[in-house]
């Protein structure tokens, strides 16, 4: 279970996952249990192979920065306001099990401090291996969150300690195809703190391929977001069955 401070109040949660549903506590002491599913195939496998191909490594991580799998529209609430839905694009990745994070934050740390000093063209190749061995084993990663981090603490971020229920947006293109996948994720929004192994964990993945230096102990980042899974809605621009356009 983890708490959210709230303005004197908290949002209490605790993931069942033998039981998939997450129980969530609002202010007002009211709780809600929500079912907590797993992510859909199409947008698991886009971002767990986004960095494979023979290409040139310059030429994948481009089209890393150009694709919008992993750029979905993060919708939040604010009921008092006069617009009361808040859209802010977030970049998100998927994210391994509590005890494969717990294992392996220190040293994706290391390896990220290691190739500080050099170009960051130079290191593209090994920030790709960096990336596919951590997604290589599906049973370390966890299908039922997504992660991103709060790096400016507005809207989304006051929000989402009011009410934690999220949408995500996606859509994208894919090469070749005339359909454009798209989905909506309502998602239960988990806030994680500076040193906690999933902050950690997060504030590397998003330093990863950026050519900033980043401080990996937690100092450049408000918080990181567990994007619980609860409800999954195909909106892919595609037609539907029966349609005729």
């Amino acid at each position: 279970m983890s708490t959210l401070p709230i303005e004197g109040s908290s949002v209490s949660w605790f993931v069942d996952r033998e039981r998939r549903r997450v129980e969530v506590t609002f202010p007002d002491q009211i709780t809600v249990c929500y079912p907590l599913n797993a992510l859909p195939d199409p947008i698991y496998e886009a971002m767990a192979s986004a960095l494979d191909g023979n290409t040139e490594a310059y030429a994948r991580v481009e089209e890393l920065y150009s694709s919008t799998v992993m750029k979905p529209a993060v919708c939040t609430l604010n009921s008092s306001g006069p617009f009361p839905i808040n859209a802010a694009t977030k970049i998100v990745r998927l994210t391994l099990t509590d005890q494969a994070i717990d294992e392996t934050v220190d040293e994706i740390e290391g390896e990220l401090l290691a190739l500080q000093g050099r170009p960051f063209k130079q290191t593209l190749q090994e920030r790709i291996d960096i990336y596919k061995r951590l997604y290589i084993d599906d049973m370390k990663i966890d299908r039922m969150r997504l992660g991103a981090v709060e790096m400016f603490k507005e809207a989304t971020y006051s929000n989402i300690q009011r009410d934690p229920r999220v949408a995500l947006s996606f859509m994208w293109a894919q090469p070749g195809q005339s359909v454009a996948p798209g989905y909506q994720i309502n998602c239960l929004a988990e806030i994680s703190r500076p040193r906690d192994p999933f902050y950690r964990f997060m504030t590397c993945l998003r330093s990863l391929f950026s050519s900033r230096f980043l401080d990996v102990r937690g100092t450049e980042y408000a918080c990181a977001y567990k994007f619980w899974v609860s409800e999954v809605k195909d909106k892919s621009l595609a037609p539907k069955p029966g349609f005729v356009p």
